[in-house]
């Protein structure tokens, strides 16, 4: 009898080998998830649609690429493919998002390119290349010792949030100051230019409680760009039209900072559109470039008013302006002056326009991403156009990252 119980005790599973068992159960579960995890994500990627365009991205996503021997062996086949995948991978914004999440969890305070900040900003890294600061400023000068005979010249430069909302910004960076960028293209401006930095007055409406910058969104508010329309009025001694705007809110606005680092939790931005209902304003979209092709492509396309109902509802809120950057707009309004104005910008002049349509009668915008090896040079345009008065509207960052001044003649 105790022969066979001392059997039954040492048949127990001991200790040790049931936390194997538990462990190798793990193990199987882990294995399982992840297996399912990869190849569930495999086949909701085969099985969904592509997406032609990412909302969050603002771009257009690569599609199936074509099979070729040819790109095969040049290794151009591998690397659509790879491309292809990364742009159509299974949801890849919730994921994205879920990552910012997490690194922000962990209080990082950079993520591709941009800064979390307080109060919900986020800030766009800014590190100065000198070098091309220079050569754009040299350009610009140029232009201007062409046209000076004929039209008055004058650069409204937009410092970035960065700058102005320094204060914001977390306790260690490795970003660049602006002022000194400012400082920089101020010093090596021809005399011909009449020179307005928006910087202090930026500063002055933010310390009295104005937001002048969207908090997911690089560009400024529209009180940011009222500030800065005043700003340049007194600057080139002309007045600044009284006018009282009817004002259109647009709500739920994620802009281009927020695309490149998405976080649930960020809060939204509004969109605010400024009208004067006393003012007619005729947009002709004269060119045939531009970043909305469907505009841009139209030529000669003629509608009223400066606000696209079509962005209105979209997540890129910010192309109701005009619906994004052209080649060559020419605009006609029921402004103060009967002047000719040509306008050389970037994206930020968009939401300044409302204020210039007050001004100015006769306008003309040309982005020099788009206006290149036209029929009409620029400073040939200035001239057959009986252009009087020249402004540049460049962001700082603009100027510290485009190689398309050379298209100013």
């Amino acid at each position: 009898m105790d022969d066979i119980n001392e059997i039954k005790i040492n048949d127990k599973p001991s200790v040790t080998q049931k936390m194997s068992t538990a462990n190798k159960i793990g193990y199987g579960i882990t294995a399982a998830c992840f297996l399912l995890v990869i190849f569930g994500f495999a086949v909701a990627g085969i099985l969904s649609p592509d997406r032609e365009f990412s909302d969050m991205e603002n771009r257009k996503l690569s599609q199936t690429p074509e099979f070729s021997f040819e790109n095969l062996k040049s290794g151009d086949f591998t690397a659509d493919i790879e491309t292809y995948m990364s742009d159509q991978l299974f949801m890849k914004d919730a994921m994205v998002s879920l990552k910012t999440g997490m690194d922000r969890l962990m209080l990082k305070s950079y993520q591709n390119g941009v800064y979390f900040a307080e109060d919900g900003y986020y800030l766009q890294d800014y590190q100065e290349n000198s070098a091309l600061v220079d050569k754009n400023t040299a350009a610009l000068n140029d232009f201007t010792e062409t046209v000076k005979d004929s039209a008055e010249v004058s650069f409204l430069l937009a410092p970035n949030a960065i700058s102005v909302l320094s204060d914001k910004l977390p306790e260690v960076t490795q970003a660049d100051d602006q002022l000194d960028s400012i400082d920089r293209i101020k010093n090596s401006l021809s005399e011909d230019i009449n020179f307005y930095s928006a910087y202090d007055d930026l500063k002055a409406a933010d310390d009295g409680g104005t937001q002048v910058f969207y908090k997911t969104d690089h560009h400024w508010t529209a009180e940011g760009a009222k500030t800065a329309f005043d700003g340049l009025m007194n600057a080139m001694g002309e007045t600044i039209p009284e006018v009282k705007y009817s004002v259109e809110t647009l709500g739920g606005f994620y802009g281009t900072l927020y695309s490149k680092a998405p976080d649930f939790t960020a809060e939204s931005d509004e969109v605010r559109l400024c009208t004067n209902p006393d003012n007619e304003i005729t947009v002709n979209y004269a060119g045939d470039g531009g970043d909305n092709p469907e505009l841009a492509k139209a030529g000669n396309l003629t509608r009223t008013g400066l606000f696209d109902e079509s962005f209105k509802d979209a997540k890129d809120k910010y192309k109701t302006f005009l619906g994004g950057n052209f080649d060559l707009v020419e605009i006609e309004t029921q402004g103060e002056s009967d002047e000719n104005v040509l306008i050389v910008k970037d994206s930020y002049a968009n939401s300044v326009m409302p204020y210039f349509c007050d001004k100015y009668k006769h306008i003309s915008m040309i982005d020099l991403r788009y206006y290149h090896m036209e029929e009409l040079s620029v400073s040939e345009y200035v001239k057959e156009k009986g252009i009087t008065k020249v402004i540049f509207l460049y962001n700082v960052d603009f100027i510290n990252s485009d190689n398309n001044f050379m298209w100013l003649d």
